[in-house]
């Protein structure tokens, strides 16, 4: 990987015991403490995957009970994408996130092999499977994620986000179920993300609309034309899955850091207007910016990412410091 060897401070089980202590309640949900308190089906797969990390299996029993139970759609394994707790009821809608049930059934699968307990991949595989069939779409000369199982195709247009592309689970539930389907919705999101850049740091938007008929590709409409809380997660799977030295993690990389050395990073981007956040990163976003900044300039480069704990309240951003540092303790062990 061209970086420098070495361990970040801290640990797997570290960083974990404080994302649990802040974010797990008692019966396994975990909560979006920055969204009224809501949970996601993406939450519960962050959850399950750090507690696999950690090796935590009481915590991960809890999550993973919690998740079945309130989360599972009735035709399909997949899980409805959001659980709001006071409402009534607290899931009013049953369509999937396909990013959720790509950590979900990554973090099933590890938890399979890690814990040997086959009933837990065989869960993750029929994620994987239902996923597969219900969210992989070929349209034209590419193979695509789609964010859920309806609402993001039209007659003329389909909709993405290429953040929910997350290329390590990708790559190891493919293996698993020996399909090379997977392998090319890998390579085609790859090749997407060459195309799918805009404005002057040329970088990937939040959601990505692709017309039906021509693949001609633009800003998705109906929302905001930016870089920001979804596609910071980008560069975070490229890094993750051995694409580091992809162009968007040049340009993610280049957009953090242009401000020099010990500036703030910016948190987002208008597309292509340029302006940016009036208010700085979190420290979710400043660790897959460190991440980026250490894969784009290669050779000895390090990266002294925040800590779990320097995210205080935020959960999103916490999930994101915990991932990125996974992420460069993985990379690290190549």
């Amino acid at each position: 990987m061209g970086i420098a060897q070495g361990s970040p401070a801290g640990s797997d089980a570290e960083d974990w015991n404080v994302f649990r202590t802040r974010f797990l309640a008692p019966d396994g949900r975990v909560v979006d403490t920055g969204n009224r308190n809501v949970s996601h089906s993406e939450g519960q797969g962050y959850g399950l995957y750090g507690a696999v990390r950690a090796d935590d299996r009481q915590a991960f029993q809890r999550i993973l009970a919690w998740t079945l139970a309130s989360l599972k759609r009735p035709n399909d394994n997949l899980f409805a994408w959001r659980f709001t707790p006071d409402g009534t009821p607290p899931v009013t809608d049953l369509n999937n996130a396909s990013d959720g049930d790509l950590m979900i059934a990554w973090a099933l699968v590890e938890a399979g092999r890690k814990w040997r307990h086959p009933e837990y991949t065989q869960r993750g595989l029929a994620i994987a499977r239902d996923l597969q069939r219900l969210c992989f779409l070929n349209l034209g000369r590419r193979w695509l994620l789609l964010p859920g199982a309806y609402g993001f195709r039209a007659a003329n247009r389909v909709v993405v986000n290429l953040s929910y592309i997350i290329l390590p689970a990708l790559q190891e539930l493919g293996r698993e179920l020996r399909d090379a389907t997977w392998t090319r919705v890998e390579m085609d999101a790859l090749g997407l993300l060459e195309e799918a850049r805009f404005g002057q740091w040329q970088l990937p938007p939040d959601w990505l609309e692709i017309q039906a008929d021509t693949g001609a590709l633009r800003i998705a409409r109906n929302w905001p034309p930016r870089f920001s809380f979804d596609a910071v997660r980008i560069p975070l799977n490229l890094c993750w899955g051995g694409s580091g030295a992809h162009a968007v993690v040049r340009a993610c990389a280049d957009f953090w850091t242009h401000r020099g050395p010990g500036a703030p990073m910016p948190a987002w981007t208008e597309l292509p207007s340029g302006v940016l956040a009036p208010y700085p990163a979190n420290p979710g976003i400043r660790a897959v910016g460190l991440l980026s900044k250490a894969l784009r300039d290669g050779a000895g480069a390090r990266a002294v990412l925040p800590r779990v704990a320097q995210a205080q309240g935020e959960y999103y951003s916490a999930a994101l410091v915990m991932l990125a540092r996974m992420a460069w303790r993985d990379l690290l062990r190549v």
